[in-house]
């Protein structure tokens, strides 16, 4: 069988052709109008001037080129994505912009959900807010509007979310789900039991399960819901982070050898070529971890805070002295560390590092200080420049390198902090949301 004829040079003989003929008309124009402006007035009470009637022809044909430009565009485009433009994909792109006018045109200062569990998990998600309970996925749009809810049935729910999706599935079981602010998008089965999900901007994700001959294996998809790669590791997967623009992925695996912990670092490079590299690190045990960077990957270790460039080559290096990490917080370009002094039980220490994990302030929590007598820190997290710290029924806001410690009283049933940015904060209860502002802060 004869393989058909490639279109293209065809279309590249045509665009020269139009070219050719609109740049010839454009020059002729010029000319005319030269010669006009150098000659007699224009007579504009005459029946028909010969300037104007030759200006209409030429706007005439010019416009008869971009209705042809217009028309070999469309249908490149058609041929090219055919298996994209489908009726689903229509129905999800009109319902996306006719919500997305009233996205950030006003912001609730409380949002009311139904939520289903208690243990639910919650994500910042396209301009709103996305609740995965027990019984219910919600999202909910920046000005309180509900956008969807599905029914599911998750014991341990968890979400994550990117610009694009939010993944939902629950901890220890075999499923998960994708959806935009509208309807879930996706849904798969695994064989296996699902623990972790990263997800980023452009609708790359990525999902952590288990395999018959491995005890870890990451499954990578892109933003169409194709399986791109499997991962397989000998370790468990203790931290998976996708950064921003969702070209890296970072995983972070331990496994017991001879009786001491070896942790692996691995660093994916998504694009048209897949890359992964990798760096072993004995005695410790990796973490917390998050992208500092788009191309900088940070790692908190039982003894140590490293952080990797693309390659998993290091970039940089603390190694904790005295005192033992509880909680870390990665944001952009800087990393905040809570640790627990060993010589005295009762203190703590909160330093801040740059993106090469180098210190730029500490905290000494001791004493009367009043994170320290708010009770037990549980949550730790950046919003832009400032560092938020949840401790027993307060939440702290610190600025200016530690100099400014602002305090705020949350509700004991608060489930969850999510900074919207420097000033702003979204608290979660079981079944509302409301927005902390900085002036709120005393």
């Amino acid at each position: 069988m004869k393989p058909p004829a490639n279109p293209i040079p065809r279309l590249k003989r045509l665009f020269r052709e139009l070219y050719e003929r609109a740049y010839s008309s454009v020059r002729g124009f010029g000319r005319q109008t030269d010669e006009v402006l150098s000659g007699e007035p224009i007579d504009f009470s005459s029946p028909s001037i010969p300037y104007y009637e030759s200006l209409a022809a030429r706007m005439s044909f010019a416009r008869v080129v971009l209705y042809m430009v217009l028309l070999v565009f469309v249908v490149v485009t058609v041929v090219s994505n055919h298996r994209l433009i489908t009726y689903e994909n229509l129905y999800y792109l009109a319902k996306d912009i006719g919500a997305s006018t009233l996205t950030a045109h006003s912001e609730a200062d409380h949002i009311s959900y139904p939520i289903s569990s208690a243990e639910g998990d919650f994500a910042l998600f396209r301009g709103g807010i996305a609740i995965a309970g027990s019984e219910v996925v919600t999202v909910m749009s920046g000005s309180g509007r509900q956008t969807l809810s599905d029914n599911v049935a998750y014991a341990d729910p968890c979400i994550v979310a990117g610009d694009r999706f939010c993944i939902t599935f629950g901890r220890g079981e075999s499923s998960f789900a994708v959806y935009n602010a509208f309807v879930r998008v996706h849904a798969e089965t695994t064989e296996f039991p699902i623990y972790d999900a990263a997800a980023g901007g452009n609708g790359s994700f990525a999902v952590v399960t288990r395999s018959r001959d491995y005890t870890s294996e990451v499954l990578l998809y892109d933003g169409n819901m194709e399986r791109l790669a499997d991962y397989h590791l000998n370790g468990y997967v203790t931290g998976l982070a996708m950064n921003a623009e969702g070209d890296r992925l970072g995983v972070v695996s331990a496994e017991a050898q001879n009786g001491i912990w070896v942790t692996k670092i691995t660093v994916i490079r998504i694009g048209n070529r897949i890359t992964e590299s990798s760096a072993v690190i004995s005695g410790s045990l990796g973490s917390t971890c998050g992208f500092v960077t788009d191309d900088r990957f940070a790692v908190l270790l039982s003894d140590r805070l490293m952080v990797f460039d693309g390659d998993a080559t290091v970039t940089g290096e603390t190694i904790f002295s005295g005192s033992v990490p509880a909680l870390a917080a990665i944001g952009w370009g800087t990393i905040a560390v809570l640790a627990s002094a060993t010589e005295e039980l009762t203190a703590s220490v909160l330093t801040v590092y740059d993106r090469n994990a180098r210190e730029e302030y500490r905290l000494e929590l001791s004493g009367e200080h009043p994170i320290l007598k708010a009770g037990d820190a549980s949550s730790l997290c950046f919003g832009g420049n400032a560092l938020f710290i949840r401790a027993g029924d307060t939440l702290f806001r610190i600025t200016g390198n530690g100099r400014t410690v602002k305090s705020l009283t949350v509700t004991r049933d608060t489930l969850d902090i999510l900074p919207l940015n420097a000033d702003e904060v979204m608290v979660f209860t079981p079944a509302y949301a409301y927005r902390a502002e900085e002036e709120d802060f005393s």
